[in-house]
C-alpha cells in the first residue's frame, strides 16, 4: 500500500509570503546601498592613485557593479521562488478540489 501524500497549501502560501519578504529586504538593501554609494560620487579622486583604485577589471567600480548585479540576481531568484511556491499552492489546491469532487 502506498503512503498518502499530505500537502498543506496554507503553509506553502506562508512560505511564499516569507520568501517574498526576503526578496523585498534584498531589494531594500540594494536600493539603499546604491543610493548611499552613488550619493558619495567618486571620493577616491581622479589622480593616478584614485584611477588605479577605481578603474580596470579589478577596480572598485567593476567590483561595485558586480556586487550590485549579484544582489539583483539574488532578488530575482527569491522572487522566482516566491512565485513558484504560490503557483504550486494554487495548482495543488485546484487538484485537491478536482479530485475531491470525483469521490463524491
Amino acid at each position: 500500500m502506498t503512503q498518502p501524500l499530505e500537502v498543506y497549501e496554507d503553509l506553502l502560501r506562508k512560505a511564499a509570503d516569507a520568501t517574498g519578504e526576503v526578496r523585498d529586504r534584498v531589494d531594500s538593501v540594494l536600493t539603499t546601498l546604491k543610493g548611499s554609494l552613488n550619493g558619495r560620487g567618486a571620493p577616491w579622486g581622479d589622480d593616478k592613485i584614485g584611477t588605479q583604485f577605481s578603474e580596470g577589471d579589478q577596480g572598485y567600480i567593476a567590483a561595485r557593479d558586480d556586487f550590485f548585479e549579484s544582489l539583483g540576481n539574488i532578488r530575482t531568484t527569491f522572487a522566482g521562488f516566491s512565485t513558484g511556491q504560490t503557483k504550486a499552492a494554487d495548482k495543488l489546491e485546484a487538484q485537491e478540489l478536482a479530485t475531491r469532487d470525483t469521490f463524491r
